[in-house]
């Protein structure tokens, strides 16, 4: 059974710098489950500036520590991830109570890449490590419809950085 573990940039937002405790205890769980985090592009755009007075970018620290990747671009030309994508915007619209066009794509980029490899059978479980309640939930919801809800866990990002600080993880 192949896992797929894909984070947002909440959560790496969260985490905070390497010397942060947070950030050595979800490296930590990383490293010991042999997990490696996927970003899908959007995020890692959101999470990356063009400001040379950034020098060290926690997610590049991650990246350089083998944990963490950078997926290549979305397939929007297989109809899944398109409609996955679009459902994802519409439920985070619908749950947030605003417009569909200002809900960030990053969010539904992580539903849309749960959603590609999925259906190309390369993994069988997909976790989605968001702070986004919405985009969490929608990502389930939306994968769901698409006949993947025993494959899709939405996991609260908050919450399991406390759970791995609280049990030492």
């Amino acid at each position: 059974m192949s896992r797929l573990h894909i984070a947002d940039t909440g959560l790496f937002v969260a985490i905070g710098q390497p010397s942060n405790s947070r950030y050595q205890a979800v490296r930590r769980f990383a490293r010991r489950n042999d997990v490696t985090f996927v970003l899908p592009e959007r995020v890692y755009e959101e999470l990356t500036v063009d400001d040379p007075d950034v020098e060290d970018v926690p997610v590049d620290a991650a990246i350089d520590e083998g944990w963490a990747t950078v997926t290549a671009s979305l397939k929007f030309s297989e109809p899944v991830v398109s409609r996955v994508m679009d459902g994802a915007q519409r439920y985070i619209a619908n749950a947030d109570d605003r417009p569909a066009d200002e809900i960030e794509r990053a969010d539904a980029a992580l539903a849309a890449l749960a959603a590609q490899e999925l259906s190309a059978g390369t993994i069988t479980e997909v976790y989605i490590y968001t702070t986004d309640i919405a985009a969490g939930e929608g990502a389930e919801t939306v994968l769901a419809s698409e006949g993947y809800g025993d494959s899709v866990t939405f996991m609260n990002g908050f919450r399991f950085i406390e759970e791995l600080r609280s049990t030492g993880h």
